[in-house]
């Protein structure tokens, strides 16, 4: 069986955008099978681009070629690049950073050549390559048409644009990280900081911790509050702290956006490294 070709851009559903980029792979090989990861990447979010696929990459099955278009350098002299996988899988993408979260698992990457893997009579297009390059380049390497070898020239892994991944650490039997997402669709705030961590520093299912985010030595927010399971574990249009099944911790309302309520600059920010985030049990006073 032919693999599939899953698609991931900031494009929107109220374009005829993403159908475009349907319709050429369509043309090249109507037996393949074509699915949506997100087309709701908010504009120009590289970050948000590369966690989302990494987030999801690992339930499709092994060879499965992804195509993420998020691409505020469009049309300019940034590489476009197929990039693969220690599993077998590929990412048709800009090389701008959207690589940064799967960089550990890249094994091989090619740059383009568009001068065979390029939408005939498109080369004075130079605002769609989603549709130009990237899915004619994904449907011809789904069907067959052309090999891994056929997509261009290998360059050094090393040279893939990346960007420092979060980080996590426990000091002083508090745990430390940093904002990694707040434009999710329900308005949560993932965290760094895996589940298993909280744990470790004596915070169990059902306590309360004590949460600070903090901007340039400025705190943001600050409370205490529940950590569990999942959101429903407190009453409509509370917060709390809760495990995720990306197994880190994350901040939510249940029922409600975190983000617009407490910290809608967050919803502004397309890096959220400097956001840190400080988390540690209640002494028993508290």
């Amino acid at each position: 069986m032919k693999p599939c070709i899953v698609l991931q851009t900031d494009f929107g559903l109220s374009t005829g955008l993403p159908a475009s980029m349907n319709a050429v792979i369509n043309k090249i090989d109507p037996e393949l099978r074509i699915f949506d990861l997100c087309h709701e990447v908010r504009e120009y979010d590289i970050r948000q681009a590369g966690s989302i696929l990494a987030s999801t990459l690992p339930y499709w099955a092994e060879g499965t070629i992804f195509v993420s278009v998020v691409d505020p350098g469009v049309g300019t002299m940034r590489r476009s690049c197929v990039a693969l996988l220690k599993n077998g899988s590929y990412v048709v993408t800009p090389d701008n950073g959207t690589l940064s979260y799967i960089y550990d698992q890249i094994t091989e990457v090619r740059e383009i050549d568009e001068t065979v893997n390029r939408l005939p009579g498109s080369d004075d297009h130079h605002t769609f390559h989603g549709r130009d390059v990237y899915a004619y380049t994904a449907a011809r390497l789904a069907s067959g048409i052309i090999n891994y070898e056929g997509v261009g020239k290998t360059y050094p892994v090393e040279e893939i644009v990346h960007f420092a991944l979060p980080t996590a650490y426990i000091k002083d039997n508090a745990a430390y990280g940093e904002v990694t997402g707040a434009h999710d669709h329900f308005g949560n705030v993932g965290i760094s900081i895996p589940n298993e961590m909280i744990k470790k520093i004596g915070i169990q299912l059902g306590d309360y911790c004590h949460l600070e985010i903090i901007r340039d030595h400025t705190v943001l927010y600050s409370n205490n509050i529940m950590f569990h399971k999942s959101f429903g574990w407190v009453g409509v249009g509370e917060a709390i702290l809760n495990e995720c099944s990306n197994d880190y911790v994350e901040l939510s309302i249940n029922q409600g956006s975190f983000c617009e309520k407490e910290l809608p600059e967050l919803l502004e920010a397309y890096d959220l490294s400097p956001y840190k985030v400080v988390i540690s049990p209640l002494k028993e006073a508290e």
